[in-house]
């Protein structure tokens, strides 16, 4: 039977420094029908470069050869207008951004149905009504007369696939669809991909770097690390024993519920001008020897088809480290007291109450739009609220002093930091408005960049010109600079790659265990949250419904919601 992908010796290179560079090489894959392969690694690794590259949406400038083959035809320029969600269709990670948010999504759906059956206007809006009901909109026919900003994040990647499935292709790409989304609705996106694949006997290419998904959902796995293929092969194969010693690293650095440590994989994926002749995972690799720096390694079958000269043959696994049910007790630091917040006639927060002891991390989760992050910046005075804020017996205002006391680190540092400041400006400036010296400030700034794990050569480069691992870690320096009792971190690592993501959660542990810091911890994914939290604190629709210890929450929820967070949470364990 032909496949209905297969990408032969594929080399991507992207203009870079008024010279080509080479961002994807020698790249084969093969996909068949009612197949689900997911292509996995860190950010920068070339996933999406590969997935882009099949349907010819890559950046100007971009150079592609090899060959494409889909439905076994030959991707050319010609027929990319029938191939593009005729034969293959696409589901991007951000949806708002790839709807056009002037016209209805029915309006946009039955275009595209258009574009490729023909058709008149009112059999296109029927088929636009009839697909919105399959991927499991209510109210199809009144919701397809709705605009993209009036859908839910969930709802919006809902909208995506019914425009990727209009055409009835056999191929569906689909680029990081739940990155970004709370547990319960990334599990309804998945469960939906995979009921379209079994009915449709559709083709799935998943791309994304998160193992649990690829673990419940995926029947071949592909890993690429800086845009070479490591290992490919049965998702069970890869799953029993990865071969390859980034395969074994990126499994271990998956947060999953209870867990109580997370591999870091040391040091940064090479920039494409500048990786390393052979392996290019030797020099973050723990069994790296001298011949694997010479030349870059041929595959070979260990299980898995795995490029290595040193496979990995059935290494001994750590033992599994978990959460421990220990009870704690933590002089007072933050109080709040009957706490609510309106946006208009809408209550958003209801009449919350919380205590959080010096030194003790506490964790809210809940689906999005359950007020979450209107809880953390109403503590924050970012936003006005009825209900009292009380930090080590003071109320706080917006104007008051105190504040400073509590510090937050956002979800996308790049929008929290100055992107006209340079590095270390950016984390002296806390210090600069405290009244300390330039040259003082500078100095401390530097200190707190290597107790974030950074090196001081990146005092001297502005925001943009990091990763968005380092950006985060610069926002937790600049957040420390003040000495702050508290630190509000408002989902700090859900679109980060799951080694970065490891990173900053140790990161973040064995800061608040050196410095005494208390945490509030917002975050959707109650796998990071039992990593770090002392409590967890369930919030629904603006109230808390249910609250407690860590340990005795995950193993004994009261409530129907906590246990839908619970079994919607990572289980990939080592």
């Amino acid at each position: 039977m032909t496949p209905v992908l297969e990408m032969r010796d594929v080399t991507v290179t992207l203009p870079r420094g008024g010279r080509d560079v080479a961002v994807l090489e020698h790249f084969n894959l093969t996909i068949a029908a009612g197949e689900m392969l997911a292509l996995v690694g860190e950010s920068g690794s070339g996933k999406s470069v590969a997935a882009l590259s099949i349907l010819r949406l890559l950046p100007a400038g971009a150079r592609i050869t090899g060959e494409i083959l889909l439905g076994g035809e030959v991707v050319t320029e010609a027929r990319l207008r029938q191939l593009r969600g005729g034969v293959a269709g696409m589901v991007f990670q951000d949806p708002l951004a790839a709807l056009n948010p002037t016209r209805t999504v029915g309006s946009q759906i039955g275009e595209a149905w258009r574009v490729h059956k023909g058709g008149s206007r009112a059999a296109a809006w029927a088929k636009a009504v009839a697909l919105l009901a399959e991927v499991g909109i209510p109210e199809a026919a009144a919701r397809a007369k709705n605009f993209p900003h009036q859908f839910s994040g969930g709802m919006r990647q809902r909208v995506m696939i019914a425009m990727a499935l209009a055409c009835e292709p056999k191929l569906l790409i689909a680029d990081e669809p739940t990155t970004g989304l709370d547990p319960v609705i990334a599990r309804q996106i998945l469960g939906l991909i995979a009921r379209l694949r079994r009915e449709m006997n559709l083709a799935v290419l998943f791309v994304t770097h998160d193992l649990s998904v690829v673990a419940e959902q995926a029947d071949a796995v592909h890993v690429l690390y800086a845009g070479r293929s490591v290992e490919w092969g049965r998702a069970a194969d890869f799953f029993a024993q990865p071969r390859h010693p980034y395969g074994e690293a990126l499994r271990g650095a998956v947060a999953w519920l209870g867990q109580g440590r997370l591999a870091n994989i040391p040091g940064q994926l090479p920039e494409p001008e500048a990786r390393p002749p052979g392996c290019r995972f030797a020099p973050r690799c723990a069994y790296v020897q001298a011949a694997c720096e010479k030349a870059y390694p041929p595959p070979v079958e260990a299980g898995t088809i795995v490029a290595c000269l040193y496979p990995l043959r059935d290494v001994p696994r750590a033992a599994a480290v978990v959460v421990e049910s220990v009870a704690k007790t933590f002089a007072p630091l933050l109080e709040v007291r009957n706490l609510s917040v309106r946006y208009g006639k809408a209550v958003v927060v209801a009449d919350v109450s919380l205590r959080i002891g010096q030194g003790e991390c506490l964790g809210v989760v809940g689906e999005s739009g359950s007020g979450k992050s209107t809880l953390g910046r109403a503590i924050l005075q970012m936003l006005p609220y009825a209900g009292e804020v009380v930090l080590q017996g003071q109320a706080l205002t917006a104007r008051h002093r105190a504040r400073r006391q509590i510090q937050v680190v956002f979800q996308d540092p790049r929008e929290s930091l100055n992107p006209g400041l340079r590095i270390g400006e950016v984390i002296a400036e806390p210090l600069r408005l405290a009244g300390v010296a330039r040259g003082a400030a500078l100095a401390q700034a530097e200190a707190l960049l290597g107790d974030v794990g950074l090196s001081a050569a990146l005092m001297d480069l502005y925001p943009g010109g990091v990763s968005g691992g380092q950006a985060q870690r610069v926002a937790i320096a600049r957040a420390l600079a003040g000495g702050p009792a508290l630190l509000v971190l408002d989902e700090p690592t859900s679109a980060l790659d799951v080694s970065t993501q490891a990173l900053l959660l140790n990161l973040l542990r064995e800061l608040a265990r050196k410095r005494g810091l208390s945490c509030l911890l917002i975050s959707h994914d109650l796998a990071v949250v039992s990593f770090l939290a002392d409590r967890i604190a369930v919030l629904r629709e603006g109230r808390i419904i249910e609250a407690g210890a860590t340990a005795a929450l995950l193993a004994g929820p009261r409530e129907d919601y906590t246990r839908q967070l619970i079994e919607a949470a990572p289980r990939l364990q080592l």
